[in-house]
């Protein structure tokens, strides 16, 4: 995509997102709020905090592991200023391929779309 900004969502953290989603018939949310990272639309969570537990953060984009200035207007300017939820099919073939393959996943962003592929396989 001309223009498009990309980020990278490793195989290792990703596998076991997609199959919670496929355990619990459900979808995989794409979530940009605090950070980027994908989840099972249904996964189990912390009882206590009541985060969940099941999360594939993209690369330099978890906020657990690197400072806000470091990973918050890098964001911005990659995937915009605004939260989002998008909902990705567990069915998909390129979440299907991650597995099969243990790719990487690439997630590509323009100001009005965003479009994912399979990496590294």
């Amino acid at each position: 995509m001309k223009g498009a900004r990309s980020v990278i969502f490793k195989a290792e953290t990703l596998i076991p997102v997609i199959q919670e989603a496929m355990k619990n018939q459900c979808a995989v949310f794409l979530v940009k709020d605090h950070g980027l990272y994908m989840m099972p639309e249904n996964g189990m969570s912390d009882p206590k905090t009541g985060r969940v537990l099941t999360l594939s953060y993209a690369e330099g984009f978890n906020p657990d592991l690197a400072e806000f200035d470091d990973w918050y207007y890098e964001l911005r300017d990659v995937c915009g200023g605004d939260d989002f939820c998008e909902t990705l099919p567990v069915t998909d073939n390129v979440l299907q391929e991650v597995i099969r393959h243990s790719a990487d996943l690439e997630v590509s962003f323009t100001p009005t779309q965003f479009r994912y592929h399979t990496v590294n396989y």
